[in-house]
C-alpha cells in the first residue's frame, strides 16, 4: 500500500527545490486559519494536534496559478504528459523539474514564503524540528472526467507530509478532491487552497465527474532526521 519510499535518492533531488532565498512569510505567524481533521499526538504522546490540515482561505492568488496552469500545458502541449513517474501509482503528471518558471516560483516563493510556514504551524507539534522539511518531489496532477485519468487508487506516500495546492476553481470540475480513509470523505479544496496531511494515511484521488481538476503536489521529508520517517509512518499508519 506504499506508492513511494523514503530513498537515498531523495537526497538529490532536494536540491532541486531548495530556495535560493528564503523570503519571510506571508502571513503573520500562526495567522494562517485552518480546518483540521485527524486527530494526533506527537510520538512521545505529550503534545496533540491533528494529521490533515486545510487552509481556511485561499494562500495564493490567481496569477500565480494560473502562470502554472499556462507553463503546464504549454510544456504538455510539445512533450505530453507523464503517466508513469511514480511506478505503484502513477498520476498524469509534470514534474516541476520540467517547469523552469514554476520552478522558480515554488522554491524561491511559495516554500518558504507561505507552505513551510502552513507545514510548520500545522505539524509543529509532532516534528522534532520543522526547520528541516524539505520538498523532495514536486509536480502538476492533470485529472480528466473525459479524456485521461480520473482518480487516483488509496495509498500511501513514502514522506514525511504531503500536500497539495489546488490549481483550477471548484466550478472546473464535479467530484474530486482528496479522499481519506480516516475520516470517509473525500475533502475539495477551492482554487488557491492549500491541503496537507501526514504522507502515512491512506488516501487517494477522489472521482471527477465532469471538467478537469489541476493540483500541485508535493511530497516532504525532514532533513537530517533518518530515522523519523519510519517511527513517524508507524505513528499514523492506521489513523
Amino acid at each position: 500500500m506504499i506508492s513511494e519510499r523514503v530513498i537515498p535518492q531523495y537526497m538529490e533531488t532536494m536540491k532541486t527545490f531548495e530556495p535560493r532565498v528564503w523570503k519571510g512569510p506571508r502571513f503573520a505567524a500562526r495567522n494562517i486559519a485552518r480546518t483540521t481533521w485527524v486527530p494526533s499526538c506527537d510520538l512521545d504522546g505529550v503534545n496533540f494536534g491533528h494529521l490533515v490540515s486545510h487552509s481556511a482561505k485561499p494562500l495564493f492568488d490567481d496569477r500565480e496559478l494560473d502562470a502554472v496552469v499556462d507553463e503546464c500545458e504549454e510544456r504538455a502541449s510539445t512533450t505530453g504528459w507523464s503517466t508513469s513517474r511514480h511506478l505503484n501509482y502513477p498520476t498524469t503528471d509534470v514534474s516541476l523539474a520540467d517547469l523552469p518558471r514554476t520552478l522558480d516560483w515554488f522554491r524561491n516563493d511559495a516554500l518558504p514564503s507561505v507552505v513551510y510556514p502552513f507545514l510548520t504551524d500545522s505539524y509543529g507539534f509532532v516534528l522534532p524540528d520543522p526547520r528541516h522539511l524539505r520538498v523532495v518531489d514536486a509536480f502538476v496532477v492533470k485529472y480528466n472526467a473525459t479524456n485521461g485519468q480520473t482518480r487516483l487508487e488509496p495509498h500511501r506516500d513514502g514522506s514525511i507530509v504531503s500536500f497539495n495546492i489546488a490549481l483550477n476553481d471548484l466550478r472546473d470540475y464535479e467530484g474530486g478532491g482528496t479522499w481519506f480513509e480516516g475520516i470517509q470523505t473525500a475533502i475539495r479544496s477551492p482554487k488557491g487552497h492549500v491541503l496537507a496531511h501526514a504522507s502515512g494515511l491512506l488516501h487517494g484521488g477522489h472521482p471527477i465527474t465532469s471538467g478537469v481538476r489541476y493540483i500541485l503536489v508535493a511530497f516532504v521529508i525532514l532533513r537530517s532526521y533518518p530515522n523519523f520517517a519510519t517511527r513517524f509512518y508507524d505513528h499514523v499508519r492506521d489513523r
